[in-house]
Formats: structure tokens, sequence, C-alpha cells
């Protein structure tokens, strides 16, 4: 279902997004009024209830609910335990005795699920939540990003400080992790958004985006749903020149909270290098494992049928909560990653040169190949059928990259393979040999992977390159081509997408809102970001912005010889034939309008913001390169 957002006077009310359940007033007390009073005239009109003991993400859910509310209307709701006596409306946080009276509690959700449902005098917003007990805190887990261990990605943080309001602060407190359930946030962020008209673009106060009402009033409606992408992985940290400038300076907390209000992370899944130096000399010291030539030490020998049972024993180890996977592997949740060192130093014995060379005729002239799957797949089949035996529900996570991008040749995959293939789609838009090559290597994965499928999504050129070599590229905008993408990926059941690179941060930002509802309209998200988060200067920055998407984006301005049928020379198209002189000449027009309609303080400064991280940066890349003999257009 399409996303309708439906604005009324002195109030904002949200409507169910793209695959959730509609309860509507069948499922609530007809008698009940029409909407929900937050706030009156400055003054609260409902409390927060929580447990007496409540999961961490239902004491950051109130405390979001809590601030937002107060940042919109001045209001300060109060949060109560349900051990305390509590008159008038409420708003039940989590699970509790007083949700469980009205017949819900957590467990009945699935994982990420979550209800947004309306009783008399009373809203609730209720998911599944991971328990703080010994149990779940000795889960073992080595996850893919946020921190080496899963008590890694759970980041403590002083709340209000973070949210700019260090007077109130009463110390630090944990976050539910990355990978955790809480469901009861993702149902407090969706009210918060959908309900109460907010909008989170950056981590820190430039992007965020409030309205100011005294009263805040919500229509009732109810919703019951889970994020359409399960592991959602682009864990932005402004690290790169483009997100990190367009959001301003942004605190480490800011960020980690920010990663919760746009609901990354979601279920456990683990897929990256295993086998490397680090794991290989504390590992596998047994010298019948070495790679025979010169990959000893960084690669091992992957026909040795020891080395594979050795391996099944540590994923059995794993599962079994015995032993963690070892430092410098990935392994979280029911998959254990099983991925070789990033060379083709593989081992010379006979037995690995015989499937290595039954590979050689799969060379596709691209970066992604098969002339070294049958090899590589070899050892996860013989893995995974030793772990099937014992433990026939989990999962050997590896990722379809390089030149074991293909299927194998003669022989299926095993049913507990999770195969991830590596996909550049940073390239989709403008170089039609790597997406089309991309494409054959994902459909045949599609036909032949029984295992729940997941992703790994280069967004890194050509920023990787730049940043590498040190020049400054033109900037790769693609939120058009990058929905298609996500859309395709979603409907096809892709179960999870690991994103490789930073965007800018509207297509960052438009990445998340797609995973969670891939329905929503791409225009309408950017109409509204260029209005409100712009206001006067919207317009001309739209224009700014869906300029450099059209340059891009277009396979034509990429000519020979900087276009290569395996490749873009990044350094020489940026100022050649993307940014040129007529081009550089409009864009710079549009900024400068740009700056000259911003009113407010605000809008001021989220334009120079832009400004100096988008064209400052053309320019200076654009000026590098006239300033070498030969170099005119």
């Amino acid at each position: 279902m399409r996303l309708i957002m439906i604005m009324l006077t002195a109030l904002c009310c949200g409507l169910a997004c793209g695959g959730c359940a509609l309860l509507g007033r069948g499922a609530a007390d007809r008698s009940a009024p029409d909407h929900f009073s937050l706030a009156r005239e400055g003054v609260p009109a409902c409390t927060i209830v929580t447990s007496e003991n409540p999961t961490p993400a239902a004491r950051l859910a109130a405390l979001e609910l809590q601030f937002h509310v107060l940042k919109i209307s001045g209001a300060e709701l109060p949060i109560r335990t349900d051990k305390e006596s509590v008159s008038g409306p409420r708003v039940l946080v989590g699970d509790s005795a007083a949700a469980r009276a009205l017949g819900y509690q957590g467990t009945d959700f699935a994982p990420q699920e979550y209800l947004i449902a309306f009783r008399p005098d009373t809203l609730i917003l209720l998911g599944r939540d991971w328990e703080d007990t010994p149990a779940h805190r000795a889960e073992l887990g080595r996850p893919m990003n946020c921190g080496d261990t899963l008590a890694g990605t759970r980041q403590r943080l002083d709340y209000w400080k973070t949210v700019g309001i260090p007077e109130r602060s009463v110390g630090e407190i944990e976050l539910p992790g990355v990978y955790d359930d809480q469901g009861t946030c993702y149902a407090t962020y969706d009210f918060i958004e959908r309900f109460c008209d907010v909008r989170w673009y950056g981590p820190n106060e430039t992007g965020i985006l409030l309205p100011s009402r005294k009263s805040l009033s919500v229509k009732r409606v109810e919703v019951r749903r889970s994020p359409a992408l399960k592991y959602r992985d682009a864990l932005w940290a402004g690290n790169w020149p483009f997100m990190q400038g367009q959001w301003g300076p942004a605190t480490r907390q800011e960020v980690s909270l920010f990663w919760r209000r746009l609901r990354l992370g979601g279920e456990k899944w683990a897929g990256n290098h295993t086998f490397h130096p680090k794991t290989i000399q504390a590992m596998f010291t047994n010298p019948e494992y070495q790679a025979q030539g010169p990959g000893r030490g960084t690669q091992l020998c992957y026909s040795n049928p020891k080395l594979a049972e050795e391996v099944a024993q540590m994923a059995r180890d794993f599962f079994d909560g015995k032993k963690d996977a070892p430092e410098g592997w990935k392994a979280v949740g029911d998959y254990f990653a099983i991925v070789p060192d990033d060379n083709s130093k593989f081992c010379q014995c006979d037995r690995c040169k015989a499937l290595l060379d039954s590979g050689k005729d799969r060379w596709t002239g691209q970066f992604s190949s098969g002339t070294v799957s049958n090899y590589f797949f070899s050892f996860v089949n013989a893995v995974a059928r030793e772990v099937r035996k014992t433990h026939p529900d989990k999962y050997i996570a590896t990722l379809a990259y390089w030149n074991y991008a293909l299927p194998p040749r003669g022989f299926e995959i095993e049913p507990n393979v999770s195969v991830a293939p590596c996909l550049h789609t940073c390239m989709y838009a403008l170089h039609p040999e790597i997406r089309d090559n991309d494409m054959k290597l994902y459909n045949e994965w599609r036909r032949t992977a029984k295992a729940p499928m997941f992703l790994w999504n280069y967004y890194h050129h050509p920023m990787e390159p730049a940043v590498i070599d040190k020049f400054k590229c033109f900037p790769n905008v693609m939120p058009h081509e990058t929905a298609r993408s996500m859309r395709r990926f979603i409907d096809d059941g892709i179960r999870g997408i690991f994103i490789c690179g930073e965007q800018d941060m509207l297509e960052g930002y438009m990445i998340a809102k797609l995973w969670d509802d891939p329905a929503q309209d791409v225009d309408e998200l950017l109409d509204e970001f260029f209005q409100r988060y712009f206001g006067a200067a919207g317009n001309p920055m739209k224009k700014f912005y869906l300029q450099l998407e059209e340059i891009a984006s277009n396979p034509k301005n990429y000519r020979k010889p900087c276009y290569r049928r395996n490749g873009i020379d990044w350094k020489n198209v940026a100022w050649s034939q993307l940014g040129t002189a007529k081009r550089m000449k409009q864009l710079g027009a549009w900024m400068r309008e740009a700056e000259a309609r911003a009113q407010t303080e605000q809008e001021k400064r989220r334009v120079g913001l832009w400004r100096d991280a988008l064209w400052k940066w053309m320019e200076e890349g654009r000026a590098e390169y006239l300033s070498h003999p030969g170099n005119r257009n």
C-alpha cells in the first residue's frame, strides 16, 4: 500500500505505510474519540507508562517520545511505571502489566513486528524486545558492524546531553543493541515520525525537523507491521566527505541515536572475510592446512577435508554457545561466516589446483566472475554438510565475490549455505556492462540458492578511489536508480542488505526509508525534503541536486577513454566529461540562488553545509583539473 500522509490544521495524523496491517476503528472501541491528545496548550494531556523494569528499547522509546513532544509543544509528558497510580489518558510504552491487562504482550509479536493501537484513553506502542537477562547477555556473536561483539553494539550515552538538554541529565543509559529485538522502539519511532510529523534527516539538531504547536493531537489509526527488509546494515558514521559535510559536526552519541531512529540494524547476520592472516595465525597452525605457494599465511588449503571438519566444529561450538568465533571472524545469530582472504594467492597443491583449473573458462571480463567458484564453494559445501548433520536449522554464510561471484558449476550449493552476492549498485545507472553482469550472477544465485539470501551492495565508487588517490570526484548522486534497485531486491525476497560505502545524506536517508517501506514514492520523499529542509531555498537546491543526478546517472556522459568495459577512470571523467564548464556554470547559479533565497538562520546553515560539502568540493576538483596543462573543456 502506498504511503499517504494527510496534514490537518492544528494536528498531524499518520496513516499506515506499505507492508502494514490497518486494524482501524473496527479493532478499537467505537465509542472512543476520533483523536488522542498528547498536549493541550503546552500542558501534558497524557502520561507515559512503562513497566517497573522496562527493556532497554522501552526505556529509550519512552525518553524519545517525551523529548519529541516536549520539543514540539513545550509539554513535558511525565513517565511513570505500571506500579504507580496513574489517572487520565496513558501512553503504554513496551511490555507492562497495563498492556497485558488489555491483551497485549511483546512475546506475542514476531521479531521486528510492532503495534500502534488505540483504546479508550490509551495509546499502545509495543513490539517484541530484547530482554536484559543473563542468558541474553551471554549470547555469543561477532557482527558485521557497530562493534566487535554483540555487547559492543549496545552503546551507552547520556540521553539528555545527547539531545541537547544537558541540564536534565540523569546519567547514561544503554541503548538497545543495533541487532537486538526492539519492536517497541520501532513502534515509537513510527508514531513520532508519521503521526507527529517529525523527520530525522541527520543525527544532529540541524538534521531534525519538528513542527511547532502548543496542542498535539493524533488521529486514531492503528498499525501492526514490520520493516520490509529484515537485515538493514547501513550504519553510516559520516566518515566520508559528502555525508560528513552535509550533516555538519555530529558526536558519536548522536550518530548512535540516529541509527535507531532510522530503524537500521535488524536481524542478526554476518558475512565477511574470515580467513585472513590474523585468524590463520591464531587458529589454523596445523602445517597441513597451510596454502602451498605464495598464499601461505593468507590463504589455506581449502581442499583439505580435515580443515573442513575443524571449521565445522568451530561453527557447532558457536551455535551451541560453547565458544565464540575468534577475534576477526564474523558469526552471529543463526549464521556462521566463511570467506577467504581478499587475494587470489590460493593453494597450489594438486587437489586445489585441479579445482582451480576447472574454473579457468569462467572469466567474464568483469570484476565479478567465477574462476574460483568451484574451488571455494566446494569447501563451503563441505563445511555446510557437516554442520547440517547436527544443526539443520543453522546456516553457513558466505559472499559471492570477485572471482567466486558466480554459482559453482557441476554441483549444487548446499541448502544451508546463505549466500550474499556482492553487487556494484553504485554503477548501475552509468555502466550497463557491469550492471548486466551483476544481474546475471544475481539471478543465477536466486535460482540456485535455497537458504535466505542477503546482498553486499557497493556504494564506494567514486568516493573510495577519490579518497585513496587524493582527488575530488564528481558526486555520484542517483536516488531514482537506487530506489529501483532496492525495490527489486525486496520484491525478489532478499532477506537483508549490507551497504559498503556512504552516499550523500539524502540518498542515505532514502535508502533507509525504502528498506522500511519500498512502496514509498521517491519523488514525494524528494519534494518533502527540499521543501521542508531548505524552506525558501528549496527550489534551487532541488534543481541543483537533480541536475547532479541527471549528470552522474547518464551513461552517455561516460565515454572512452574514461569508460572501460570493466570500470571507469573516475579521476579523469569527473571534470572532462561530467563537471564541464557549461554544467558547472548552471550548477553554480542554482547554488548562488539558494544562498540568496535562504531566510532563516537554519535555512542559511543548511544551504551552507551543502555548499561546502558538495559545491565547494566540485569547484576545487575542477580547479585542480584545469591546473594541469592541456586540460580544458
